[in-house]
């Protein structure tokens, strides 16, 4: 018999605030909950109704606009949501990125996002959610169809292959690919 106590849904969310402020050093965030099936405290679908309608929304605008051919409204939406974007990124037609935590978004000068390439910023386990920063090096270029999970760094220059699923720090000037995705050259 499981005599645990289950997580505190209001401790989490608190602690997830204090995660998210700017001036926090760490990339990522964990904290233990129940399984994703029932309220965990971290799913929009868990806010109250107009809450929750008000994230849909915000989301679907986002994925129509990062589904367009025109980079300068995708980057000035991100930028509206938080993230923190450098100069001449181009982000191509089709990309997606997480819209629950796009404020925990870096990309820094000179960086392309290839076609249908994926950003996540949180991730539900079984008993365990974990959001985390992701950060795009100067002049990296990230594959179409690459998926780059919670927490990643991919340094200055590094080369993300189409399709790769990235889950850990890709180190400057190296190309990582594969799944998982492993530095192939540096």
């Amino acid at each position: 018999m499981n005599t645990a106590q289950p997580p505190s849904i209001d401790e989490g969310r608190s602690r997830l605030r204090q995660f998210r402020a700017r001036d926090c050093p760490d990339r990522l965030f964990r904290y233990p909950t129940c399984h994703p099936s029932h309220p965990t405290g971290f799913c929009p679908c868990d806010e109250t109704g107009f809450r929750a309608a008000w994230f849909y929304i915000k989301a679907t605008l986002l994925n129509l606009v990062l589904a367009l051919p025109f980079n300068g409204l995708s980057v000035w939406s991100l930028r509206k949501m938080g993230a923190t974007i450098g100069r001449n990124v181009y982000i191509s037609a089709g990309a997606w990125i997480d819209p629950m935590f796009p404020d925990l978004l870096t990309i820094e000068d000179d960086v392309l996002l290839g076609v249908g390439a994926r950003i996540a910023f949180h991730e539900f386990r079984a008993t365990e959610f974990i959001a985390g920063r992701v950060t795009l090096g100067k002049g990296s270029l990230i594959g179409g169809f690459s998926l780059i999970g919670p927490g990643v760094r991919v340094g200055e220059g590094a080369t993300i292959a189409g399709g790769a699923v990235v889950a850990r720090d890709v180190p400057p000037s190296s190309i990582a690919g594969g799944n998982p995705a492993r530095v192939v050259s540096s």
